[in-house]
């Protein structure tokens, strides 16, 4: 008598499971293949969708430096020069550290990871 855990029997029980479900060796795989190709779906989704996500933050991101550039020169045109280099600065350091913040955080993740 032999005894295992799981949806699927070892490879050398499989022709045993016909003698007992006709259906029952195709009927497994079909199952399996179905659990599959679901998997890769909802993987295929996720992907997706960090990659818009990462894409619309890139996005969305430049077009607010870029706005606090704008009002900085904007101050410094009109005789406001400590707000308008305290915006130009503050425009060019975030991005900075949001690159800097993101790597540390991608390196303690794969690290995790092992």
């Amino acid at each position: 008598m032999h005894a295992f855990s799981g949806p699927l029997p070892p490879p050398p029980f499989l022709p045993n499971t016909t003698t007992l479900f006709p259906t029952g060796e195709s009927a497994l795989l079909r199952w399996r293949k179905s659990k599959q190709e679901h998997r890769l779906e909802i993987e295929h989704k996720v992907v997706h969708a960090n990659s818009l996500d990462q894409r619309l933050g890139l996005i969305f991101g430049f077009i607010v430096m870029m706005s606090a550039v704008g009002v900085g020169f904007w101050c410094v045109v009109h005789d406001k020069d400590t707000a308008g280099i305290t915006a130009l600065i503050g425009a060019v350091a975030a991005p900075v550290v949001a690159f800097i913040y993101g790597r540390k955080k991608q390196a303690e993740e794969r690290k995790n990871k092992q």
